[in-house]
């Protein structure tokens, strides 16, 4: 919520959206309780959200994902849902473009 507000203040960017990204069991984090129990309790979190949800994609990968490659996913899931790329506001582009 506060990094939302903070950037639609900036007058810079409009939060359209926000994604809670489990991270696989294979991780290997000391501790770290099971991706299905993970993946339950952020569903649970932002049940109330009305901009925030929750992707399992990371959690049902074979093994653990890169950073890089977990944000690629939530890149190409916009583009296919929204048509927008993403990108900075002040990039040229022919695209609509969300900053």
């Amino acid at each position: 919520e506060r990094a939302r507000d903070y950037l639609h203040k900036t007058g810079r960017f409009i939060v359209i959206g926000g994604i809670v990204s489990p991270v696989h069991d294979s991780y290997g984090k000391t501790g770290l309780v099971s991706s299905r129990h993970r993946l339950t309790m952020c569903q649970l979190a932002v049940q109330s959200s009305d901009w925030i949800r929750v992707d399992p994609w990371e959690c049902y990968q074979d093994t653990w994902q890169t950073t890089c490659s977990v944000l690629e996913h939530h890149r190409d899931l916009m583009k296919r849902v929204t048509g927008c790329i993403l990108s900075n506001v002040s990039t040229p582009s022919i695209t609509p473009v969300i900053g």
